[in-house]
């Protein structure tokens, strides 16, 4: 169950960073900001802590 919930969170990532380089191309570079840095937090608190 969670590499199913894992690889869903996954996708939906890549689709908010798919938009948010659509949008860069309009001219509204906010939404590719904001999507990285929030896969940066969650890729930091899911991959690089600890697991004690």
């Amino acid at each position: 169950m969670k590499l199913a919930l894992a690889a869903l969170v996954y996708l939906v990532i890549a689709l908010v960073l798919g938009l948010g380089i659509l949008l860069l191309v309009a001219g509204k570079p906010w939404p590719l900001i904001i999507a990285f840095l929030i896969y940066v937090v969650a890729f930091g608190r899911t991959c690089c802590l600890s697991q004690h």
